[in-house]
């Protein structure tokens, strides 16, 4: 009778291979022979599960027996399964089937059967992260920063071999200098990492003193880091071999060093540019005017305020910005206006103003005032920012 894969895995028809994998593991766990000894039901359970997973697991016998059904794939050697003519074989043809034998053989001869550790090489020494903070000038021109933390470091005493000067190393009995055993429990074979030697092949005779027989000992390392100009605050450079050494000769792992940047009262940071708020006051707006700040290298510049300028105008001055971390050049200093309104006047800047106020609404002052404002347009005709400079004392 046909079957369905999807349903007896238990998955949705566009599961993930993950979710199809993870499906598969739990079967094959729950049913497999080996723990359930002369239960046929759980056997049948255990071949129909591998000759689904064998199926969905692969994307071209997924798409097979999605358009065609069983009969599309009944050619590509589905279904041999662990019970075919293929005897257990069949179950490593299916696809990566590494973690499902770990959990397995982790569940039968427990967790010392692995030896707790891995193949021979693969004791690469840790990663190592750090965490370090700068100040946006030093972000702007690049800076060497002293690092100082704890690693495991190559015995000095023996070397990193891990046996007492004089003596050294010999054979593992066990495993006869391979580094794996073969592990059998019914018909289930598998080769592991030697729980004696820990995949090594070879034991110590002698420890060393100082290192008790592991090769690394804990020292305080120190060493200056290179930050780039123009780095972001999150950036992490990776500084290769510095992180804590591997074991008995191994490669060392990796240093990462996570870049933080002290935020700056005087500049926000947007990816390149760098923007300052500058406050000018309502004269200054109108008329127009000129304002004399300081870039973040410390260079003065003048920057020319256009009359009429709105609140929260941006005014640009390009190349003044952070050099570009993976570019030529630097971004740009954006100036943000902020016009700011005085909360008290002289009665005098009071008067100007009203007279202002009205002049724009197009209204005719009377009195003294008219005569006032009449002398004053034939005084200052050419000077339209007269009345502002008498505000604010700028006259």
């Amino acid at each position: 009778m046909a079957q369905d894969y999807y349903s007896v895995l238990g998955v949705a028809r566009n599961a993930s291979e993950a979710e199809i994998k993870a499906a598969f593991r739990k079967l094959a766990l729950k049913h497999h022979p080996d723990r359930n000894p002369g239960n046929k039901a759980a056997e049948e359970e255990f071949r129909r599960a591998n000759q689904a997973y064998e199926t969905l697991s692969d994307p071209q016998k997924r798409r097979l027996y999605d358009q065609f059904g069983e009969a599309g794939v009944s050619g590509a050697g589905a279904g041999a399964g662990p019970f075919g003519a293929g005897g257990f074989g069949g179950f490593g043809q299916s696809a990566d089937m590494s973690d499902v034998f770990e959990d397995f053989v982790e569940s039968i001869f427990g967790a010392s059967g692995t030896g707790g550790g891995g193949r021979r090489g693969s004791h690469r020494g840790r990663d190592l992260k750090y965490e370090t903070e700068i100040s946006l000038e030093q972000a702007f021109h690049g800076a060497q920063i002293p690092l100082s933390f704890e690693r495991l470091e190559v015995c000095q005493t023996c070397g990193g071999t891990g046996a007492k000067e004089g003596s050294g190393l010999k054979r593992c009995g066990q495993c006869r200098g391979s580094g794996r055993v073969q592990l059998s429990q019914g018909f289930f074979s598998l080769s592991q990492t030697c729980p004696a030697c820990r995949g090594e092949g070879q034991i110590i005779e002698n420890p060393c003193r100082t290192c008790r027989g592991a090769g690394r000992s804990r020292k305080e390392a120190k060493l200056t880091v290179k930050i780039p100009p123009g780095v972001y605050d999150g950036a992490t450079l990776r500084i290769s071999g510095e992180g804590e050494a591997g074991a008995r000769g191994t490669a060392s792992g990796d240093l990462y060093v996570l870049v933080r940047v002290k935020t700056d009262p005087r500049f926000e940071r947007t990816e390149d540019d760098l923007i300052s708020e500058r406050g000018i006051n309502i004269a200054e707006a109108a008329v127009g005017s000129s304002l004399e700040i300081s870039a973040v290298d410390g260079e003065r510049l003048t920057i020319k305020i256009p009359a009429g300028v709105q609140h929260g105008a941006m005014l640009r001055v390009r190349g003044q910005g952070m050099p570009k971390l993976h570019g030529k050049g630097r971004g740009d200093l954006l100036v943000r206006v902020k016009i700011e309104v005085p909360k008290s006047l002289t009665p005098h800047q009071e008067k100007l103003l009203l007279e202002l106020a009205r002049s724009l609404r197009g209204e005719e002052a009377t009195g003294a005032s008219a005569n006032g404002s009449a002398r004053r347009d034939e005084t200052h005709a050419k000077d339209d920012g007269g009345i502002f400079r008498k505000i604010f004392g700028k006259e």
